[in-house]
């Protein structure tokens, strides 16, 4: 079986690619996106609630995952994100794994 568990740097690299699409032009001024990585607080990142979940949702759509509104704005690094979608991707794995 072909592993589905995304590697932390591809989770990584894809918020980084999202972060254009849902931040503001002057927002995103503000970030230097080569030096978000797993210890980035989400609270440095000049995103507002809306972005946010716009953000989760593509992280969602592109890995696969769930994640909760609650979870979302529960997370305070990037490195929090990335556990979550690794641990999601894992458990959804091993469900299929055990249903066939």
């Amino acid at each position: 079986m072909t592993s589905t568990i995304p590697t932390a740097e591809a989770v990584v690299d894809e918020l980084r690619a999202v972060l254009p699409r849902v931040l503001a032009p002057a927002d995103l001024a503000k970030v230097d996106l080569a030096a978000v990585d797993l210890t980035t607080p989400l609270l440095s990142l000049p995103i507002d609630s809306a972005a946010l979940l716009e953000l989760m949702t593509r992280i969602e759509d592109r890995f696969r995952v769930f994640i909760s509104d609650e979870q979302a704005f529960a997370f305070t690094t990037v490195g929090e994100v990335v556990d979550h979608v690794r641990a999601k991707a894992l458990a959804k794995q091993e469900r299929k794994r055990a249903a066939g």
